[in-house]
């Protein structure tokens, strides 16, 4: 039976906090304390929008927080009422897949006991919504097809990705603080969140002993400082999207597109790019996938070229 898409709630854009919060929300310099503090103050909305939506909800929901950006959205949802229920729900994708694999590291949800209320879903992002999708495909599968019977809960999310939640049949209702502009094609989010949300809530990894490697520079640039500069605004680490290589002399990304007509129209910009430039990069192309890398080979190193060309593809990414 085709059911109508569930009613997706959005927190007016003239919230007199909003803005502010999801500032600070993409801000690529925020601390994990103002992260989680960020996370708290929106989670709070979402929930005073859920509880003037379903008057039900107040009775003891029991809440999935999906591992591990929305923990801290547990935290500032329980106290919000009488008594909460957690149950946690840890979801990957296979290696080199776009399968999602869901685990339930405790107890699943259903069957509910018998003092436990309306099931929420919480997460901090959803940029494709492949993630929440399968989650609640699983939670429709092991109710038995209750419909309508379960409520998602997120910070930020692509409008496209809204709409996919709001159609599966287990979907009661979604609310959403900020909705993204799009989705990139690599699964970013636009506007950036400029980093990893689980590194930006908890902090990045500790690593004993970690070799920083720094950009080599050709002989014979001019601008060395600039260079350098340039090639750090690109990196992962710094909110980027390209990677060093081992040895520092180039700078390599792998983008996954969601077609290999596209990947193609994307390799003909940067070839056209090269030949304007008289700079060529080096890569591999695998059906939607395409691997490059940037260095200069004579003189050894990195110039301004390679800072250059990398930003003008990931510019082609995002049209």
């Amino acid at each position: 039976m085709h059911l109508p898409k569930a009613p997706i709630l959005t927190l007016p854009p003239t919230h007199p906090t909003l803005q502010t919060l999801m500032q600070t929300f993409l801000s690529p310099t925020a601390t994990p304390q103002t992260m989680q503090t960020t996370i708290h103050a929106l989670t709070t909305e979402l929930i005073t929008t859920a509880k003037s939506h379903d008057p039900n909800l107040a009775h003891n929901p029991t809440m999935i927080p999906i591992l591990r950006g929305a923990l801290p959205m547990f935290v500032a949802a329980a106290p919000l009422f009488p008594a909460t229920t957690c149950v946690l729900a840890r979801c990957s994708k296979k290696k080199g897949t776009q399968e999602v694999v869901v685990e339930w590291p405790g107890r699943r949800p259903f069957p509910p006991a018998a003092d436990e209320g309306k099931i929420v879903v919480l997460d901090t992002l959803v940029a494709t919504g492949d993630t929440v999708v399968k989650l609640c495909e699983e939670l429709w599968e092991m109710s038995g097809g209750r419909e309508r019977s379960v409520a998602v809960l997120c910070c930020y999310a692509a409008p496209e990705a809204l709409e996919r939640v709001a159609a599966c049949p287990v979907v009661e209702y979604v609310v959403v603080a900020a909705r993204a502009e799009r989705c990139d094609e690599a699964g970013y989010l636009v506007p950036y969140t400029h980093g990893d949300i689980g590194d930006k809530i908890y902090g990045a990894a500790w690593k004993e002993k970690e070799k920083v490697v720094r950009p080599v520079v050709a002989e014979g640039e001019e601008d060395v400082d600039g260079v350098v500069s340039g090639v750090e605004g690109l990196l992962v680490r710094n909110g980027g999207r390209w990677e060093l290589t081992d040895d520092g002399l180039g700078i390599e990304r792998e983008i996954q597109f969601p077609s290999f007509k596209k990947a193609w129209a994307f390799m003909q910009l940067v070839a056209d790019a090269a030949a304007k430039y008289r700079h060529h990069p080096e890569w591999t192309n695998v059906y939607n996938k395409v691997s490059i890398r940037w260095t200069t080979h004579q003189p050894r190193g990195l110039t301004e070229l390679d800072v250059k060309l990398a930003q003008l593809c990931d510019s082609y990414c995002e049209t």
